[in-house]
């Protein structure tokens, strides 16, 4: 039974890395401390895994324990705190793209959001993934317009942020 459970587990991991990926990178100021977050949200997932019992989807799961972990790991290391995160956008698959100005807006913007604070970071994240706003509010813990009201708030500041 135990191989059944690891290769279930290993299945979810290959399903879900992009997803688990994005989250620890938004949440990383380095390539080390990005492969710890990594590491940290798949001991989390492994630990839970049992425990799921498929009262949400799979996905609206991950996302939780990932930024539990990551918001957790940001929260107990003082220097993640310290102002914005510098990132080096080039390295993230997701960005490739053969459109330079397209390239240097998604830049731009994950730096913006870099320098939010990590609830702030998690739900922008959400919302850019298409992630309605009843799914945000489960995975963060917030109420649905508690999630709508800070959403307004966080795309006005990231507005404000890149035109000063």
């Amino acid at each position: 039974m135990a191989g059944t459970r690891e290769q279930q587990f290993k299945e979810l991991l290959a399903e879900h890395s992009p997803l688990i990926s994005k989250v620890c990178y938004m949440y990383a100021p380095d390539p080390d401390t990005y492969k710890d977050l990594c590491q940290e949200v798949m001991i989390n997932l492994w630990q839970g895994f049992l425990r799921f019992r498929g009262e949400c989807r799979l996905s609206t799961w991950i996302y939780r324990v990932a930024l539990n972990s990551c918001v957790s790991f940001h929260r107990s290391v003082k220097r993640h705190s310290e102002g914005a995160v510098s990132l080096d956008i080039s390295s993230v698959a997701e960005l490739e793209t053969t459109d330079e100005t397209h390239a240097r807006n998604l830049r731009e913007m994950y730096r913006l959001i870099s320098a939010l604070n990590p609830l702030d970071k998690a739900l922008i994240m959400l919302w850019l993934d298409e992630k309605p706003y009843d799914e945000i509010a489960e995975i963060t813990g917030l109420s649905r317009p508690n999630v709508a009201s800070r959403l307004h708030r966080i795309k006005a500041r990231l507005v404000e942020m890149g035109n000063s």
